[in-house]
């Protein structure tokens, strides 16, 4: 089964995640915010799906998303956000950094792995 980095500032948030997915069959990795997000896959560039919070301190999900782009053998995982934002407000910067997915917090076992399933065609 696929292998799957959360990366949220809360760890709650993180340790939820992980359950729902490790549930489903998942493996998971975890970063505490964009910069430990990278530093992690850096590490494990065989993770098939990045799931990511928008707001986060060091750095966020968008300027995550940016770095992302700029990483030979990462730029091409899919990436969810995840977040209590509005998706109009970042609308142009989702379009230009081709996320594949916008899920809005809380999120449901339910629909999380509907959603991953359908992107990672499982």
């Amino acid at each position: 089964m696929a292998k799957i980095i959360v990366i949220d500032d809360a760890q709650p948030t993180r340790a939820k995640m992980r359950m729902f997915l490790e549930e489903a069959g998942y493996t998971v990795l975890e970063g505490r915010d964009g910069e430990d997000g990278l530093s992690v896959l850096r590490n494990n560039k065989d993770v098939s799906l990045i799931l990511c919070d928008v707001n986060m301190p060091v750095m966020d999900g968008i300027t995550f998303a940016f770095a992302l782009k700029d990483e030979d053998g990462l730029k091409d995982i899919p990436l969810v956000m995840c977040t209590t934002e509005n998706f109009e407000s970042v609308r142009d910067d989702i379009k230009q950094l081709g996320i594949r997915a916008w899920m809005t917090k809380p999120i449901s076992k339910k629909l999380l792995i509907l959603a991953l399933k359908k992107i990672l065609n499982d």
